[in-house]
């Protein structure tokens, strides 16, 4: 079983040019318009912002600083009342409470780059209740069972998008050196003529 320790961008490269993909992929044009949810150093988009056109970037994290909005930024994106259309979760284990809120806006079309690691919790456990709500697992289960469980959690919760009408046009893993899952998740919402698969 993996734990993932928390360090600021333990694997830069990788998650660089995978943003890079998406940036080029998508929005060449310079229409981004970021919300980087857990901004810590600001190192990532600080780095993008030099070699892209950017229409609009906001930072967010839960420590002051300046040149960030500091707030919950889960709660930011569980409000609504957002149109960004590139969202980076780079937390420090579970992006799912994140990924929900997204998913239930529905936006027409949005990049999520989402950083997935396992961190040891308070009272042992091993799996964001976000996603043991998912899997419907319940509360008691062993701490054995829920690190076994783990990536089949990754897929599950990934694959929600198709309960609220979203669609994954595109999915990419980079390559890292550490413990943590790097993903980009390019969703858009689902057209009546589009079938889940």
């Amino acid at each position: 079983m993996t734990v993932y320790n928390k360090t600021d961008n333990h694997d830069p490269n990788a998650k660089l040019n995978l943003r890079r993909y998406f940036l080029n992929k998508y929005y060449n044009s310079g229409n981004a318009s970021v919300l980087d949810c857990c901004m810590g150093s600001g190192f990532l988009w600080g780095v993008l912002k030099k070699e892209y056109k950017i229409e609009s970037y906001l930072g967010l994290d839960m420590k002051q600083k300046k040149g960030r909005l500091k707030i919950d930024s889960a709660r930011y994106l569980e409000s609504g009342k957002w149109d960004h259309n590139v969202i980076d979760v780079d937390t420090y284990g579970s992006p799912w409470r994140h990924w929900f809120s997204i998913l239930k806006a529905q936006p027409e079309a949005c990049t999520v780059f989402l950083t997935i690691g396992l961190i040891k919790m308070g009272g042992g456990g091993m799996m964001s209740k976000e996603a043991k709500k998912a899997l419907n697992i319940p509360k008691l289960t062993p701490v054995s069972i829920l690190g076994k469980l783990h990536e089949l959690s990754i897929n599950y919760c990934l694959a929600g998008c198709y309960k609220h009408d979203m669609i994954i046009e595109d999915a990419v893993e980079a390559e890292s050196t550490g413990n943590a899952r790097y993903i980009g998740v390019r969703i858009k919402r689902r057209e009546d003529n589009e079938s889940d698969i």
